[in-house]
């Protein structure tokens, strides 16, 4: 059901997305539908995550994590390590150029 929700969301927002550059060609008048299913589509989105997040703070489920660096990978060179202020969440981001590290 969760995958049916975000497959749904992301749909209405491509659509969405697809309408308004076929409106911007101006061969079609079609008023606001373009923006009334982006906006649909992303509060699909957002209800879905709400719902069937794991996460115990609200904004975490929602996807708006607070990251802070960490610290730097042992085993990939240009790989920095961040770690969530709320729900602890970690992830791994690799740099492609290193930004200078050495």
């Amino acid at each position: 059901m969760k995958d049916k929700f975000y497959l749904i969301g992301y749909s209405l927002v491509f659509i969405g997305v697809a309408l308004f550059i076929v409106k911007s060609t101006e061969s079609v008048s079609i008023y606001y539908i373009d923006y009334i299913t982006i906006i649909i589509g992303i509060g699909i989105i957002l209800v879905a995550s709400l719902i069937y997040g794991k996460e115990k703070n609200i904004l975490c489920r929602a996807g708006w994590h607070r990251f802070e660096h960490v610290g730097m990978d042992d085993e990939i060179k240009f790989a920095l390590i961040y770690k969530c202020k709320r729900c602890g969440r970690t992830k791994r981001v690799v740099r492609s150029s290193g930004g200078g590290l050495g």
